[in-house]
């Protein structure tokens, strides 16, 4: 009888801990993205399953705005964007010298979260040297308890 009792104690025990667990913030989330090196290494759990990715590039000078958007779960069918002719041309002679850290703020918007995170990025592009900022917006909600990301939107502006 002891050994259900033991039994049963350490069931609710553990289940109380489990309740009682700190949960995930939004803004742990956010700095986990960062620290991941690639999309694949990316922490593709912490992401809602109906998750978009917004791109925006802003070039200035006339050129036109570039930009893309694709749902987080055709990640793996996108093409691969460091084969486009196209772009590799375009990046010829552009390399990235230094990125500050990313300033985050936390706004809630109902029962979401939105983060926008700002990073200044140095740069050399052919003979020019810029900078260029760098501004992601997390639209983070809840599911199940857990908090998710539900959009992102990237805008790097080169102007």
């Amino acid at each position: 009888m002891k050994s259900v009792t033991a039994t049963a104690i350490g069931t609710f025990l553990s289940a109380g801990l489990a309740i009682a667990a700190p949960r995930d913030t939004p803004e742990n989330l956010v700095k986990r993205q960062y620290s991941a090196i690639s999309v694949p290494a990316a922490h593709l759990q912490d992401w809602h399953p109906e998750a978009t990715h917004s791109v925006f590039v802003q070039m200035g000078a006339g050129a036109p705005a570039w930009k893309f958007s694709y749902s987080l779960s055709e990640w793996e069918v996108q093409p691969d964007w460091t084969e486009d002719p196209r772009l590799m041309e375009a990046m010829h002679g552009y390399k990235e010298t230094g990125r500050s850290e990313a300033v985050l703020e936390v706004t809630a918007e109902g029962n979401a979260s939105v983060i926008t995170a700002r990073t200044q990025v140095n740069y050399v592009w052919g003979t020019f040297d810029g900078v260029m900022t760098q501004t992601d917006r997390f639209d983070i909600t809840t599911l199940a308890g857990r908090h998710l990301i539900r959009s992102l939107t990237s805008k790097y502006d080169y102007r």
